[in-house]
């Protein structure tokens, strides 16, 4: 016999409430290297490989109050756009997501080719938190 399994919109609205909705996110740059590390990897772990100066500041913000979307079937809370400018030229090759306090990341976006930032110029990462089944 089939089974069909869903979880409900106010699961999904109370887990984004409990987890994200005022919480911080921390968005940092690092270069990994030859480290290995991953989205397995501890937050102090990629602490030892985040930029530091040339203009450097990791991005922190509020998360906000989401709602269901029907048309996504997913609780979404507000996109965040963590924007970063170097005074100075700078390259790294991961960005690092992160709730504040957390012992590993929420996300990491690996940036196969690298990038590199020079003088005056903005970077910016959108992110998307989203809570479904």
């Amino acid at each position: 016999m089939a089974q069909t399994i869903s979880i409900s919109q106010k699961e999904l609205e109370r887990i984004a409430v409990t987890m994200y909705e005022g919480e911080t996110l921390v968005v940092m740059l690092c270069s990994v290297g030859v480290t290995g590390y991953t989205s397995n990897s501890l937050i102090s772990d990629w602490e030892t490989v985040e930029k530091v100066g040339n203009g450097y500041v990791r991005y922190n913000a509020v998360i906000g109050t989401g709602s269901y979307s029907g048309t996504a079937g997913a609780y979404v809370l507000p996109d965040i756009d963590a924007e970063f400018t170097a005074t100075v030229p700078y390259n790294y090759d991961s960005v690092v997501i992160y709730i504040d306090g957390a012992l590993y990341p929420y996300s990491v976006i690996t940036e196969s080719a690298g990038v590199a930032l020079l003088a005056g110029q903005t970077q910016i990462y959108r992110i998307s938190l989203r809570t479904d089944d």
